[in-house]
């Protein structure tokens, strides 16, 4: 221990490596940004010798990659949310109706999965016609027929 308060730098390098091994362990990035930061320190601790400058630098450099790793974060979770969304996989394919589907409901196939589904106008639809799919709200598909 008495290793690292001689040499800050090694101690900035234990810290990094802690911060990356704890973020390994959890992959929730909630410890991410504190690997650059600690790097970064590390390197300066040879030319800012105080520890008390480096805590604050740390800190700064902590709080500047947490701004940025919570924006990039920001735009990857946007989009996977929105490729999880059955909006964006079903919108615009077609489907079968089962039943007669009006603005009260029926039921429509598509794929290989049988939904609850509405008419986006509410028009009667008949059995048996393809329509296409125009939204969707929560299980319910709204749909319209194919011209």
């Amino acid at each position: 221990m008495q290793y690292l308060f001689e040499n800050l730098w090694a101690m900035w390098i234990v810290i990094g490596v802690f911060f990356l091994v704890v973020e390994l362990c959890t992959t929730a990035l909630v410890s991410i940004w504190f690997v650059p930061a600690a790097a970064i320190t590390s390197l300066l601790s040879f030319v800012v010798t105080r520890l008390s400058w480096q805590i604050a630098i740390f800190a700064a450099l902590s709080a500047v990659f947490m701004i940025l790793f919570k924006k990039l974060y920001k735009k990857k979770i946007k989009k996977s949310e929105d490729d999880v969304k059955p909006e964006a996989s079903l919108m615009g394919k077609s489907a079968v109706t089962t039943e007669n589907t009006g603005i009260h409901g029926g039921r429509v196939k598509c794929g290989d999965v049988y939904w609850r589904a509405v008419s986006a106008d509410g028009s009667e639809i008949g059995k048996d016609e393809t329509v296409i799919i125009t939204g969707v709200n929560d299980t319910t598909l709204v749909v319209k027929k194919e011209i």
